[in-house]
């Protein structure tokens, strides 16, 4: 029988703690989510537009299911902490990558591997009759993308999970399979036509692909965040940079065409306010980087070269093990970069505190930009 259905968590709530880390994966994948206050408009036909409203509810739910339940989705609950018990991340990572890698992997994906469920159903189910019909084939496919190393909990285990909030799969004769939400019956319309945005749950996207703006990229931020964001927004906006979005990497600035700053919100793993700050891209990035930089106070130059972007093995979670990036010289410290010559400057969640030297890097960007140009143009 499928689990009644209460009140859904509301994830629009501000949350920094969480139980464990597997909580917290969930907690950021259903952040991710846009509102149907925001999407739904753009869709005109009525049908389709409960379809979408009973879509979102369905993955809303299961979410808030999960995340009071995650026993019951087979899901790694304590396993990180388990593993390092207090321990520094980057020092488990240099002891043993592959079980490093293995672990921090399976907990990120805790969430998000039943999302992708969700939509490979849709992709590769179709309509019938009011069904919502697979093929023993297309199933099949599905079973072998879903249990992988990274995510070792198969099909079966997955389907069982998602009976408690009514979403079973019935056997049919010659070899087809029908799946059946109880609780949001007409959710299979908009499951098949949402492709192009179905972690963000954009319904503008199921005809044509759209951007996001930038205030749905903040949308996803938790309010001190989001704050922060806009602080950096307004100050590009003053300094009449132009601006564009990426669905993959966020909101990018642009001084006379070139990139200034890309402020992001996280990803499908977790939410975070990221920043960049472009310092130059060329090959002799580091010594224009040192002129410019090396004007500015000593406590400048200290905290800034904190925040240099690269691909150090040893300061770095996200890469492989060993990088094959090349190493430069700024500012006296010799530092690895990730693949190219772009150099720039990173904050994961910077705090107020940083929006001074931000600004200030911002600054310095574009009078390179400007100096640039205006040499360009003497020759």
């Amino acid at each position: 029988m499928p689990k009644k259905t209460k009140q859904a968590m509301d994830f629009n709530i501000d949350l920094t703690e969480f139980p464990s880390a597997v909580h917290r994966s969930i907690y950021s994948r259903a952040r991710l989510m846009l509102p149907l206050s925001l999407t739904l408009d753009a869709v005109a036909d009525s049908a389709m537009r409960k379809s979408c409203t009973e879509l979102h509810g369905f993955v809303t739910s299961m979410l808030s299911d999960m995340y009071d339940n995650p026993d019951a989705y087979f899901l790694p609950v304590m396993k990180l902490e388990e593993y390092t018990k207090g321990r520094d991340l980057l020092e488990l990572k240099r002891e043993s990558p592959p079980k490093f890698k293995e672990i921090v992997t399976q907990t990120h994906l805790a969430a998000g591997r039943y999302m992708d469920l969700i939509w490979w159903i849709g992709d590769k189910g179709t309509i019938d009759g009011g069904a919502f019909m697979i093929s023993a084939e297309r199933l099949k496919e599905i079973g072998k993308r879903i249990k992988t190393s990274a995510s070792p909990i198969s099909l079966e285990k997955r389907l069982e999970a998602l009976s408690r909030i009514g979403f079973v799969m019935e056997t049919l004769p010659k070899n087809k399979f029908c799946f059946i939400s109880q609780n949001y019956p007409d959710m299979f319309p908009a499951l098949h036509a949402l492709r192009n945005d179905f972690s963000m749950f954009d319904f503008r996207n199921m005809k044509t692909p759209l951007k996001p703006t930038h205030e749905e990229f903040f949308y996803t931020l938790n309010t001190k965040q989001r704050e922060l964001a806009y602080e950096l927004h307004n100050f590009a906006m003053e300094r009449k940079m132009r601006m564009s979005t990426n669905a993959n990497w966020g909101v990018l600035y642009h001084h006379k065409s070139k990139h200034v700053m890309t402020i992001r919100a996280g990803d499908d793993i977790s939410r975070f306010l990221g920043v960049r700050v472009i310092g130059k891209d060329s090959k002799e990035a580091h010594t224009q980087i040192d002129k410019y930089i090396g004007k500015e106070s000593a406590d400048f130059k200290k905290q800034v070269i904190n925040h240099l972007s690269g691909c150090d093995a040893n300061t770095c979670l996200n890469c492989s093990t060993y990088s094959s990036g090349n190493y430069v010289t700024v500012l006296g410290k010799r530092h690895q970069m990730c693949g190219t010559g772009v150099i720039g400057f990173d904050w994961r969640d910077p705090v107020p505190a940083d929006m001074k030297m931000i600004k200030r890097l911002i600054e310095i960007r574009c009078q390179m930009i400007d100096d640039a140009q205006s040499a360009k143009k003497a020759k």
